[in-house]
């Protein structure tokens, strides 16, 4: 995880971008859909900015406001900017709709920021053959932080971390440990240590083994009904998309 602040245009211009979102009906997925409640798919690839940070906050808003079953973050990342991290476990511990975090496709990670991320969902699954872990925060060009700060960034990161493993009821030594130590974890370990609570194949595979889990969010405690739900993908629109890349 990253300890610095992105210095961009395009990053400073984001805010103004993101208002006009709404007036082109870019930002929501507006979907009005009557019968079950929806479960909302959204995406977290690559390194975690504030570009991130806003689509994983507009996404979550886009399920409150949709009153959805559930949001799914799908993750594949090696870390991020440490602010932009806290952005998202913040909007995921106050959320008013489930949000469950997924480390997929097989073969992906949640590194270091994402291991954040990922502890912080009410449910929290991972694909095979992925892994999280190493948390350890870095300075911007991915080396060891010198000095005093080191080990303030460090404590800042354990307390944040370990709130999160005990507000979700997980591993809170090893949550420690992945700051600490950067220890990281494969899939069966993880759910072996109660890092993430369950594995699933796809997307699919996890709406059916999570239905029926009660989950307390700022709203109250919900009961997943998942299995039947339909399934709406609320990807980055064309203006996060590029924002993401400049």
């Amino acid at each position: 995880m990253v300890v610095m602040t992105l210095l961009h245009l395009a990053v400073r211009g984001a805010a103004a971008l993101s208002l006009a979102l709404g007036a082109f009906g870019l930002g929501s997925t507006a979907l009005g859909v009557d019968g079950p409640a929806p479960v909302l798919v959204g995406h977290i690839d690559g390194e975690i900015n504030p570009i991130t940070a806003r689509y994983v906050d507009r996404v979550v808003s886009d399920g409150e406001s949709d009153n959805a079953a559930a949001v799914v973050f799908v993750i594949d990342t090696p870390g991020g900017l440490i602010d932009s991290t806290y952005k998202i476990t913040a909007r995921f511990l106050s959320a008013r709709v489930p949000i469950v975090t997924f480390v997929a496709p097989a073969g992906a990670r949640a590194a270091s920021a994402g291991t954040f991320i990922t502890m912080a969902g009410h449910v929290a699954a991972m694909a095979p053959a992925t892994n999280i872990g190493a948390a350890h925060p870095v300075d911007s060009s991915g080396g060891d932080i010198q000095g005093d700060l080191r080990l303030k960034a460090e404590n800042d990161a354990v307390a944040h971390i370990v709130n999160i493993a005990k507000t979700r009821g997980r591993n809170e030594q090893w949550a420690e440990d992945a700051v600490r130590k950067s220890v990281s974890a494969r899939v069966d370990e993880a759910v072996a240590m109660k890092i993430v609570d369950l594995q699933a194949n796809d997307v699919a595979d996890l709406l059916a083994k999570i239905d029926g889990r009660t989950v307390t969010t700022s709203a109250g405690a919900m009961t997943l009904a998942t299995k039947n739900a339909p399934v709406i993908d609320d990807g980055q629109n064309p203006i996060e998309t590029l924002l993401h890349f400049v």
